[in-house]
């Protein structure tokens, strides 16, 4: 007679597996077939199929892609979410960009480890970090279902944590904490003061420079080495393995050729020929690799009837040529040469992904002054994912901006509703009005009036330029309430808007060139989704700022969008400082608003002072921005004086 315990356990493990192949009976039939339309898509797997086990895995051998059954419970907004996240990380991350060699080799490293469990979810922790920077920016509309993913787990990790540490697992609770960190999650300042938390929070920080590094490796060896490392570390002070597998490494991932994190080509596979004959290499055939030989005939075609440029073969034969290979074109491949026309004469340049050089400017342009040493570069930095600690921190701001963005909402709400439905009089055709005694008193009365058409949207685009310079140390926090301010009001009008901060790298200034960076906090894409502004926060003060070039540079941009009104926000002390520009900076300065406002962007600088505001400060942003400039000691009262400058924008972007 099989003991209790044995004979429960079984019995669970039976329901268990039972429960694992009813896929149907969890996920609506619309749900699964997304799933499945989305892993061929991304895999280029006509006949993969989706199905469901205890975590998500991808097996190139057996064409199957499973995902996590931990998102079944849960309401279907996040059930979708979670397993489109997984078909994410395994379809278009796995399939593409997980080496199966380092995998199997690093199975066999956990065989022969100290504690094999704590390796292995380690290992596949780290891996799924690095697919999803991978799958961010191949695809950076995931973006949004990995933050609910996330949003998700930290919560379940977080109660988990909790009771690791009550039961002494500082396996599983390292694990956690280490998941945390990559997700910005600040539990190890949460820890209980308990000889527990106090032994987590000594040895962790050994392993941030390794999780740094895991974040920016090229291929799955990359992050086995590392993950090597840090189980050696952390076996130095644990006694037991873990005792959960909340993340789980199985044989099969990956493929035989993974892609580099760093690929921008397009996802390709090789086509399957219905047969594998294989052409004979000709003598003296002179073929250029990817070139593709197209006969009009083929003694396989099913379709022998004359036709012109007729290349529907069903069945071929491989050929030495490289022909998926992507290349440059050339004269030579032109059919009819006389269609490239110009072409040939633009110069073929490439730029980093996460970052577009602008076209250098001399940082003396425009002012009429002599010229400087130093020129102007513009460097664009993507939007990074908001932390734990800035969604919290924009979480209060936006609390705090409540109150105060009601009224700028209501005043500018009411301004465009009196101007949608006041009518038009004095006209010669249209409604009769009730005042006919100018029939009599007037020669030529104008007696009828016709009401306005409704009108649409507001057709108006915002960009927020934000100073980040060093002497904005003790004013940022009154502007990032004003930035929250801002993008509430905005949001809640549906106009798309733009935030952006700038510097200059002074530790890099030469006689050559004056680098400035901007950082784009909110973009025009994601301006308008939920929980966007977070974003904001990650704007700090940094060194110095040369206004002029930044004010061009965002006219720049503002002036691609479509919109009919472009209004350039720019949040300022005034104090323009840069290398070689003290002397100059307010004058460019001026200038730039006067270029900009010529081409039709609309530039207004607010100045958010923490509490006082001197004279010089006032007269120095009324030198560059004109009227259009405002100053005040506290944001609580930046409605006051910016209502009656938007009204008068915004208006314009009414057509009448």
């Amino acid at each position: 007679m099989q003991p209790y315990s044995i004979q429960l356990k079984r019995y669970c493990n039976a329901m268990f597996v039972g429960s694992l192949s009813r896929l149907d009976d969890k996920i609506d039939a619309m749900l699964h077939m997304q799933l499945v339309d989305l892993a061929r898509l991304f895999t280029k797997r006509g006949k993969l199929e989706v199905e469901a086990a205890y975590h998500a895995h991808y097996d190139e051998s057996a064409r199957q892609m499973t995902v996590s059954q931990f998102w079944w419970d849960y309401p279907l907004r996040d059930k979708t979410a979670g397993m489109k996240s997984d078909v994410y990380l395994r379809c278009l991350g796995s399939a593409w960009f997980t080496g199966s060699e380092a995998v199997t080799a690093y199975l066999h490293y956990c065989t022969q480890a100290k504690f094999p469990k704590l390796a292995n979810s380690l290992f596949a922790l780290c891996e799924d970090m690095r697919l999803e920077r991978i799958c961010r920016s191949q695809r950076p509309g995931t973006g949004a279902v990995f933050v609910h993913r996330h949003r998700i787990l930290s919560g379940y990790f977080f109660h988990k944590l909790r009771t690791h540490i009550g039961k002494a697992e500082l396996a599983d609770a390292a694990l956690l904490l280490v998941y945390g960190w990559f997700t910005g999650k600040a539990w190890q300042q949460e820890l209980p003061d308990s000889s527990i938390g106090s032994e987590l929070s000594s040895h962790l920080p050994g392993l941030y420079d390794l999780l740094e590094q895991v974040e920016e490796a090229a291929h799955t060896a990359d992050v086995a080495v590392l993950c090597e490392r840090m189980h050696n570390m952390l076996s130095a002070w644990l006694e037991r393995d873990a005792a959960s597998a909340y993340f789980w490494t199985q044989q099969g991932s990956g493929i035989a050729t993974p892609l580099a994190a760093d690929y921008k080509g397009e996802l390709k596979r090789a086509k399957r020929l219905a047969n594998e004959d294989v052409l004979p290499k000709q003598e003296g055939e002179r073929q250029l690799p990817g070139q593709e030989r197209l006969p009009t005939w083929h003694r396989e075609s099913s379709d022998r009837s004359p036709g012109l440029l007729r290349f529907e073969l069903e069945r071929g034969a491989r050929t030495a040529a490289q022909g998926s290979a992507p290349r440059e074109g050339d004269a030579a491949d032109q059919a009819l040469a006389i269609t490239q026309g110009r072409s040939q004469r633009a110069q073929r340049t490439g730029a980093a992904a996460e970052r577009r050089q602008g076209t250098s400017v001399p940082a003396s342009a425009g002012h009429g002054e002599a010229e400087v040493a130093a020129y102007a570069t513009a460097t664009w930095l993507a939007p990074e994912r908001p932390t734990a600690a800035q969604e919290d921190g924009f979480r209060r701001l936006s609390e705090r901006a409540a109150p105060l963005a009601k009224p700028l909402q209501r005043a500018i709400r009411r301004t465009l509703e009196q101007k949608r439905i006041a009518p038009r009089g004095d006209r010669l055709f249209g409604r009769l009005d009730k005042r006919l005694t100018r029939a009599v008193t007037q020669e030529r009365p104008r007696l009828f009036y016709k009401k306005r058409a409704p009108v649409p949207q507001l057709d108006a685009a915002f960009a927020l330029l934000v100073d980040c310079s060093a002497s904005m140390y003790d004013k940022m926090d009154e502007t990032k309430l004003g930035l929250v301010l801002f993008h509430e009001t905005l949001q809640n009008l549906r106009i798309p808007h733009e935030i952006v901060g700038f510097w200059e790298d002074a530790d890099r200034v030469t006689e050559q060139e004056a680098p400035n960076l901007f950082q784009v906090a909110l973009d025009f894409d994601s301006c308008l989704a939920a929980s966007s502004g977070a974003a904001l926060m990650q704007l700090e003060p940094q060194q110095d700022n040369r206004d002029g070039f930044a004010i061009r540079e965002m006219t720049k941009r503002l002036l691609r969008r479509t919109e009919r009104q472009r209004i350039l926000l720019v949040f300022s002390d005034g104090e323009p400082s840069a290398a070689n520009y003290n002397d100059v900076g307010i004058l460019d300065t001026h200038e730039a608003v006067l270029q900009a406002r010529r081409l039709g962007v609309e530039v207004i600088s607010v100045f958010l002072a923490n509490g006082t505001v001197h004279e010089t400060q006032r007269n120095a942003m009324r030198n560059m921005y004109g009227r259009s400039s405002i100053v005040v000691p506290h944001v609580e009262e930046l409605h006051e004086q910016l209502v009656p400058i938007l009204r008068k924008l915004l208006l314009k972007s009414i057509s009448t």
